[in-house]
């Protein structure tokens, strides 16, 4: 080849950790006429791997497409080679769901870090999962034996809305977490949680919704088809019901309040709050990997989100 150049392809996992697999399929494609003009499969990473290509004015407009068996698809951005250049690229993948499990952090083993999580569920008395039984208090053995992937995906999308509640704080001050203003936990699903909340956090949120010129990282969202996700047995007002959303380039966080009863009949504001599968997460995953979502937001893949976002943060569970 006369006129070439030369791409060097490395793979890292969203906490910077080369890649360790097999059976990578890496092909070239000319953009304009999505085109493949050059592409190899049943590679292993590490190490990297150096490709020659033709080089302008041969060819320009390419992008790299990597296809793992464990990981998300995920393709480059564009580029151009001059003869003799080299283009290094470390291409970030995330894991796939189906491909790796949740390996936990044991309740006796979570870092400081997690203690107000520890304490509201040690005032939850009977956690539900979504479609599920009934946990009742989600602590000790009873948080370290989950198995059924029902559970599991519930317990994830836990830790993973603890992080983002935790790491957001409320805007009014600035400094009190979002998730200091949660009381009890009601019900966990594997994209919300479902709890009986401060009644100053319905004050915060009204505020927010009143002024959202002020809180230009919050915008106003509808409410009601929240209504379905919370248990009957609160006692619901659809028609108080009110919501706001994070507007972050980073995933956005819905908390939708609703007013209602406990069994005594006693005024409470339930949370529903979830990271909203619609919202900007998924442009800022479509940069890292061409698969969409298939059938709603994966906790998983939140925590791939996580994990990029914050490397050195822990989460509460690895993907193994």
């Amino acid at each position: 080849m006369s006129n070439e150049g030369f791409f060097q392809l490395g793979l890292m996992d969203v906490e910077g950790r080369p890649i360790n697999e097999s059976g990578v399929r890496v092909g070239f494609v000319r953009v304009t006429e999505n085109k493949v003009i050059a592409s190899a499969a049943n590679l292993a990473f590490p190490p990297a791997r150096r490709f020659a290509l033709p080089a302008f004015p041969q060819e320009k407009n390419l992008v790299c497409e990597v296809t793992p068996p464990r990981f998300r698809q995920r393709r480059s951005g564009i580029f151009t080679l001059t003869d003799g250049e080299t283009i290094v690229r470390n291409l970030t993948l995330f894991r796939r769901p189906d491909k790796f499990s949740a390996g936990f952090t044991a309740w006796d083993q979570l870092p400081s870090l997690f203690l107000p999580l520890k304490t509201v569920l040690g005032k939850s008395s009977a956690v539900k999962v979504k479609g599920g039984k009934l946990l009742g208090k989600f602590t000790e053995a009873i948080y370290d034996g989950v198995s059924d992937p029902k559970e599991v995906f519930a317990k994830a999308a836990l830790l993973n809305l603890y992080t983002k509640l935790t790491d957001l704080k409320e805007p009014t001050g600035g400094q009190e977490p979002w998730f200091s203003l949660v009381r009890e936990i009601v019900e966990i699903g594997r994209e919300r949680f479902i709890a009986v909340v401060d009644p100053r956090m319905g004050e915060i949120v009204r505020a927010v919704k009143d002024n959202l010129g002020k809180f230009k990282h919050y915008k106003n969202t509808p409410a009601q088809p929240h209504f379905k996700n919370i248990p009957s047995v609160l006692q619901p007002q659809k028609s108080k019901m009110f919501s706001i959303k994070s507007t972050e380039d980073h995933g956005n966080v819905q908390l939708t309040l609703a007013p209602g009863k406990d069994a005594s009949g006693n005024d409470l504001l339930v949370l529903d709050a979830d990271i909203d599968e619609d919202g900007k997460l998924l442009a800022h995953l479509a940069d890292l990997f061409q698969h969409k979502f298939n059938g709603g937001t994966h906790p998983f893949d939140i925590h791939e989100y996580l994990a990029l976002d914050s490397p050195n943060r822990p989460l509460g569970y690895d993907l193994v």
